[in-house]
């Protein structure tokens, strides 16, 4: 089924709180619209407020593309990604870094679970 969503209208669920052993500042929280979820892929959006948290991706990649908000997506290597409106990103299977998120951040994304 085709779905539409506007990310001026949608009704975001409930904040949850980024888990305590990721978090290095702040007290980010997120909140995920999933549009489409299956064994092999999930899509829809994310909101996170303000605060640092590391990420690992293992057994699938992401797509996202920026809406709004402002930040930085590290790799533990210290390769580093501007996020901002308009900006899209692949995250590969394995990457291992930290959201730096200075003003809340809305992505639309793709997951492809390997």
């Amino acid at each position: 089924m085709t779905h539409a969503v506007d990310v001026n209208t949608v009704e975001w669920p409930e904040p949850v709180a980024i888990e305590g052993d990721r978090v290095l500042s702040g007290n980010p929280t997120g909140s995920t619209v999933s549009m489409h979820a299956d064994s092999h892929s999930d899509v829809g959006m994310w909101r996170c407020t303000p605060g640092e948290f590391t990420t690992v991706r293992n057994g699938y990649s992401e797509f996202v593309h920026i809406i709004a908000g402002k930040g930085k997506l590290v790799h533990d290597d210290g390769t580093s990604y501007e996020l901002r409106p308009g900006v899209s990103v692949h995250i590969e299977d394995g990457f291992s870094g930290r959201w730096v998120i200075d003003e809340t951040l809305v992505k639309a994304y793709s997951v492809i679970y390997a």
